[in-house]
């Protein structure tokens, strides 16, 4: 992924998922969005998606697959997230 492909896809991703996580991390999240912190938006995004259990899609799984690994981030809590198809 380039850096080009990372500025496209994080603030899509974040504007798709976002709403299926709790007022507590989405206010969170899009704080992050709002100052342009992609690093901290997708990874708490990523965290709270886990830790509310909430599921999500295979392509939107894929994309934060994607950003996590560009961001080289730890991909334990991404995997455990289930998906609906």
């Amino acid at each position: 992924m380039e850096v080009n492909d990372y500025i496209r896809l994080s603030p899509r991703i974040v504007d798709q998922v976002a709403p299926k996580i709790s007022p507590k991390y989405r206010s969170m999240v899009l704080r992050a969005r709002g100052a342009g912190a992609w690093d901290h938006a997708i990874t708490t995004l990523v965290g709270a998606l886990w830790e509310e259990d909430v599921v999500i899609t295979t392509a939107e799984k894929d994309a934060l697959r994607e950003l996590m690994e560009y961001l080289r981030e730890p991909l334990t809590r991404l995997e455990q997230i289930r998906t609906s198809d």
